[in-house]
């Protein structure tokens, strides 16, 4: 009996989860250019070139005229979202050089670059000589 309560409780918590989901081509159908945009930054992603967004819109049945400026401001708000200090932190913390989508970030100096040397910091003082 415990077992299928629980069974009944995954199922439902997947199902509420599933519901909020959002696919790039439901998006791209409905015209939700903001919203996609705001996705891929938000998630980190580089933006998506505007050829390759003409291309899956014309691909996709139904969908609605491309607004690359309403993708643009929306990946402008999701990655700032994304790329806040202590994300640079945590590139630093993997020992990452490479900021990616976050690159622009290296530009503003200051307190990017500190949080991101912080996190350096820390990789290297857990790396032992033999890491090296």
């Amino acid at each position: 009996m415990r077992v299928m309560k629980m069974q009944i409780l995954v199922a439902g918590a997947a199902a509420i989860l599933l519901s909020g989901c959002v696919t790039q081509s439901s998006l791209i159908e409905e015209g939700n250019w903001y919203k996609l945009g705001f996705l891929n930054g938000k998630q980190g992603m580089h933006p998506t070139a505007m050829t390759v967004l003409e291309e899956k819109t014309e691909q996709t049945e139904g969908a609605q005229p491309l607004d690359y400026g309403q993708y643009q401001a929306g990946y402008q708000a999701g990655i700032e979202q994304y790329c806040t200090p202590e994300q640079l932190e945590q590139f630093g913390q993997e020992g990452k050089n490479n900021w990616g989508a976050c690159e622009f970030r290296r530009d503003q100096k200051g307190l990017y670059m500190i949080y991101w040397q912080r996190g350096y910091d820390k990789w290297l003082s857990f790396k032992g000589p033999a890491d090296f």
